[in-house]
């Protein structure tokens, strides 16, 4: 037996080991506003094509849905993620390859000389992996079901996809010897070999590779293909974000441009439910935003004094947080107002958030506030509760733990920390009008 050097691997996209993220349990109700105007799309989505991609491997994998490798985990969906990812890790340049769930991992795997596996590729792949990011929406736009079986509008996306792209035949259905039908069998075998050894096993010379570069490159979609996904987005039942993707359509395309900009653009010209929908995120975000300056100051002022412990005194002394404090009580009937329309459950959930700030108008109120919700935050984080970010000494008084020290003053952000998924849609946009205009 041939023992080899261990070798480190590229990071997963950031799972929390100690409760790193969301310290004030902010983000849940922001993801429900999300989906509110965009519903189906996820932050984490970048590339619409990859819903293609998805259809092609539910038609590759179809009859395969309940077989899982010999490594005891993997599905063949993710299987077909092993060999997607070592492609455009052989062959796709960087920008044609860009945002690609799983990219660095395969890059690494590639360049050790291992083969995909469950312990080279991404530790969760059903959340960070291609169908983890992308299958939310391909289920709302009706091109997957649950099981990753492909429905009516999978068919339809692939019938336009092999037309447009020379491989008429790929799909089940229509395979019969053609061309398709002969790359979509050598796709099949590749997947079930992966699954029977627990690793992709292909050689240089393979044609699967050279399939994955030149029919699903995620900034080479096909015109026709394009025009089809964008008329899925449009589809009425996905409600507002028919008008929002029109809408940052018409407006600057700049990568740079914050979701609050983007906001502030767009809502002279939205429709009356639709303003009503983004109003509820710009009061929830003013909410948020005197919530976490004012945990920002906690964090800060304990860094300024690494020495001591800080005391609610120290922080109610500061003329910013005495300002947040005595702002805060109107934002949260601000968002109370705004939610009054809302679903219920979204009401509900602001109003238990809204509990640990009822009546806090005093700097001095605002520090037990804040402490008392960080701690239940992360008592309750999965799967038993996670460190706070501070020490406690008598007194009240408070220390930052070292990897939550904060070196510079806290100041009111003019970005939202919660993404609201315009990003995403603005750059599904670029990515359509690129393909359609060829």
């Amino acid at each position: 037996m041939t023992l080899g050097l261990p070798f480190i691997t590229e990071p997963d996209p950031l799972v929390s080991g100690e409760g790193v993220l969301d310290p004030l349990g902010l983000s849940s109700i922001g993801d429900r506003l999300a989906d509110q105007i965009l519903p189906g799309l996820r932050a984490r989505m970048w590339r619409v094509r990859f819903v293609t991609a998805i259809a092609v491997a539910a038609s590759v994998c179809d009859g395969l849905e309940d077989e899982i490798a010999a490594d005891g985990v993997t599905p063949a969906s993710i299987a077909f993620e092993w060999l997607l990812t070592e492609a455009f890790a052989r062959g796709g340049a960087p920008d044609l390859v860009r945002r690609t769930p799983g990219i660095d991992k395969a890059r690494t795997a590639r360049q050790a000389g291992l083969h995909m596996s469950a312990k080279t590729y991404l530790k969760v792949p059903s959340v960070f992996g291609i169908h983890g990011v992308y299958k939310p929406l391909a289920r709302h736009l009706g091109v997957v079901d649950d099981e990753l079986r492909l429905s009516e509008n999978g068919h339809a996306l692939l019938d336009v996809w092999e037309r447009e792209q020379g491989v008429s035949g790929f799909i089940a259905r229509a395979a019969g010897g053609q061309n398709g039908g002969s790359l979509r069998t050598a796709l099949r075998s590749a997947v079930v070999d992966a699954l029977s050894k627990g690793y992709a096993d292909r050689s240089n010379g393979w044609q699967g590779w050279s399939f994955f570069l030149e029919h699903l490159l995620p900034s080479r979609i096909g015109s026709k293909e394009a025009e089809l996904l964008e008329r899925l987005l449009r589809d009425l039942k996905g409600e507002t974000r028919r008008e929002l993707f029109d809408l940052v359509n018409a407006v600057a395309d700049d990568a740079d441009t914050s979701e609050l900009s983007t906001v502030e653009q767009i809502s002279p010209r939205a429709s009356a439910e639709l303003t009503l929908r983004l109003a509820r995120i710009q009061a929830y975000e003013r909410f948020c935003g005197q919530v976490e300056l004012g945990f920002g100051y906690l964090r800060w002022l304990s860094t300024q004094n690494r020495d001591q412990a800080i005391s609610p005194n120290a922080f109610a002394s500061i003329p910013t947080v005495q300002r947040t404090a005595a702002d805060l009580p109107a934002s949260k009937r601000a968002v109370e107002r705004a939610l009054e329309t809302a679903p219920a459950a979204i009401a509900a959930e602001f109003d238990r958030l809204g509990e640990y700030f009822q009546g806090c108008a005093t700097a001095q109120h605002l520090y037990q506030c804040l402490m008392r919700r960080h701690a239940d935050v992360q008592k309750q984080k999965p799967p038993d509760g996670k460190r706070e970010w501070f020490e406690h000494a008598a007194d009240e008084q408070i220390m930052v733990r070292i990897p939550y020290r904060l070196t510079t003053c806290p100041e009111p952000s003019a970005e939202w920390p919660r993404p609201y998924r315009l990003n995403t849609l603005r750059q599904f946009s670029v990515d359509l009008r690129r393909a359609i205009r060829g």
